[in-house]
């Protein structure tokens, strides 16, 4: 079965990684990912390297971001990436393309796949985030799917309901919860070593994008963060804003601020999986606005401090506290989770299975 993969950042890479592994090492597949997006720019640190690392071959590196994060250059970069993508379509002759997520460039990629009636696979649809333009996209990629391989029964339910069908639709759980199996985590002292970060110290996991709706509050909801964050006697890893409208405005601004807090602020571009999950597992617990925050953490027994509107809609477990962009209430979550009860680690995303069920899905599909 010759298989297209689409992987358009760091952040699809690390939940596609179980995934791509098991079906690289099964004769049954022919795979070839297609890296683009933040993936071959060297702006967000050209992540494509990460395929490389682990040995797994890229077919096709397609370059179609417009440098620069406004309106007019994300719509200008949606645009190109379906013309590139569709040359890619008429060249091969794919049996089914297998797509992650809601990101704008994945949704231009699908898109350009319509006019030749290639079957596609979507990870990760039925999910809603009322705070991010990616709502419209996730769904409208479901649209265009042929099959669908859901995270949670509710998620499963709701793409039922958009296609109008329970057709082809799978409820296998989170694909990132697959990772917790397969790699092996630093230890505090390998941490420091590799990132010279010492994760002894009381350290928030912090991760913040901006929110693609309500686009006038980015900033002030980052100033309050960053006040928040400047009232809390922790030490703070921060992993960079991705490429949507207005990400570096945020960029901008945590630059400055760690500047002037040099020792408790340790900014990195992409800390990688490994280094992510580890930072994970070693943190007090998570801040910001990420998907991973949602997904993961509960899996390493981690409260969670979600800011603002990105995530608005997610499914969320009981490790999660929604909160506004205001100061003094994330300060305060901040002092309260200090004094509330060890979590254990279910997880309503699953227990990590989800690439073993997705294969077997594939090997019985026609």
């Amino acid at each position: 079965m010759k298989l297209a993969i689409l992987s358009c950042g760091r952040s699809d890479y690390s939940i596609y990684l179980p995934l791509l592994k098991r079906l690289k090492k099964d004769s049954a597949f022919d795979i070839h990912v297609i890296a683009f997006g933040t993936h071959v720019s060297d702006f967000y640190g050209k992540t494509v390297s990460f395929f490389k690392d682990d040995d797994i071959k890229v077919k096709y590196e397609v370059e179609s971001l417009i440098l620069g994060d406004s309106s007019e250059a994300i719509s200008t970069a949606m645009g190109l990436t379906a013309i590139k993508f569709s040359s890619i379509w008429a060249a091969e002759d794919y049996d089914l393309i297998i797509v992650l997520g809601d990101r704008y460039e994945m949704f231009a990629a699908v898109a350009s796949i319509v006019p030749f009636n290639i079957p596609v696979a979507h990870i990760g649809g039925g999910e809603t985030t009322f705070g991010a333009i990616d709502e419209k996209f996730r769904h409208s990629i479901t649209c265009f799917s042929s099959l669908h391989f859901a995270s949670t029964r509710s998620n499963a339910k709701r793409v039922s309901q958009i296609i109008n069908s329970e057709e082809g639709v799978y409820n296998v759980g989170a694909l990132g919860l697959d990772n917790l199996h397969d790699i092996n985590l630093m230890s505090k002292a390998e941490f420091l070593h590799k990132w010279d970060i010492d994760l002894n110290n009381p350290t928030i996991l912090t991760t913040y994008h901006p929110e693609t709706v309500n686009l006038s509050q980015n900033s002030n909801n980052t100033d309050q963060l960053l006040d928040a964050i400047d009232n809390t006697d922790k030490q703070f890893v921060i992993t960079m804003p991705n490429n949507d409208t207005m990400g570096t405005m945020i960029r901008n601004k945590l630059n400055s601020f760690a500047k002037e807090r040099e020792g408790k602020i340790f900014l990195v571009e992409v800390l990688g999986n490994v280094g992510y999950y580890s930072c994970m597992k070693h943190c007090e617990f998570v801040l910001g606005n990420s998907s991973s925050g949602i997904v993961e953490a509960a899996s390493f027994g981690k409260y969670v401090i979600n800011v603002g509107n990105r995530q608005l809609g997610r499914e969320s477990g009981s490790n999660v506290l929604h909160v506004q962009a205001d100061a003094q209430k994330i300060s305060s979550l901040a002092h309260e989770i200090e004094g509330m009860p060890v979590l254990g680690t279910d997880n309503i995303y699953g227990n990590g299975t989800a690439s073993n069920q997705i294969i077997q899905v594939l090997k019985n599909y026609e």
